[in-house]
């Protein structure tokens, strides 16, 4: 194996491969390694850094090992394709408003859920290059619109969550309809081919009784009604 980093562990059960030229052996790993990430410890006096990446362990003190990490970190908190937060992030940050909002009664947040009408035709149609072309596209675009204190985050497939927060629901009625108008006019160009699509989003705010189960049920509800009416349009509960 060819040695890029200070040391490699490789953890298979009960048995451990070590590479590189740092002096650890079994049960240096168990005590002062094992189940560590993004961690600093010390060897042979001096500070090395702990990244683990399911069974393998990379250890290194070096600039390289900074930037695995910060690409380590980027990966773990954002949409690779759309640059956008990534569902389990996105979460966090509705869990984390819904807290400060019940325990110390912070301003409301409102919550939208949008999908692409008919996104399916359009891979269908044009290819999933285009497909992922529009969907970057049509991210960058909702960037753009929202403030910097709100959070986008791509749900999965044509899917996104965005997150206002103080924000109540005729606020965030109004830059729903900014973003369905934005995109229902915009016109994307791939490779020569000009697409055009709309979108269908629902809408809800925050309530004194919501867990985020009935939160998230609540906006994706406020959805599928957008759909079920015709799509390209809005609707709240």
């Amino acid at each position: 194996m060819n040695r890029v980093f200070d040391c490699v562990i490789v953890e298979n059960g009960d048995n451990i491969e070590i590479f590189g030229n740092l002096n650890i052996d079994k049960d240096f790993f168990y005590s002062h390694i094992k189940d560590k990430d993004c961690e600093q410890i010390i060897i042979n006096g001096e500070k090395y850094w702990v990244l683990k990446k399911e069974n393998v362990y990379i250890i290194d003190k070096f600039l390289c090992f900074n930037e695995i990490l910060e690409k380590y970190k980027e990966e773990a908190i954002y949409d690779p394709l759309t640059g956008c937060y990534n569902k389990k992030e996105t979460e966090e940050f509705i869990k984390k408003f819904l807290f400060n909002f019940l325990r110390y009664k912070t301003e409301p947040f409102s919550v939208l859920m949008l999908d692409i009408d008919f996104f399916k035709k359009i891979n269908d149609t044009y290819g999933h290059l285009a497909g992922d072309f529009v969907l970057k596209q049509m991210a960058d675009l909702i960037q753009n619109i929202i403030r910097k204190s709100d959070i986008c985050g791509r749900f999965g497939g044509e899917e996104f969550v965005i997150v206002l927060p103080n924000t109540k629901i005729s606020g965030a009625m109004k830059l729903a309809n900014r973003i369905k108008d934005a995109i229902e006019n915009k016109e994307f160009e791939f490779n020569g081919i000009k697409i055009k699509f709309t979108v269908s989003i629902g809408v809800t705010s925050v309530g004194i009784n919501d867990s985020y189960e009935s939160l998230m049920a609540r906006v994706d509800e406020a959805l599928y009604e957008a759909k079920k009416k015709g799509r390209n349009r809005i609707e709240y509960r």
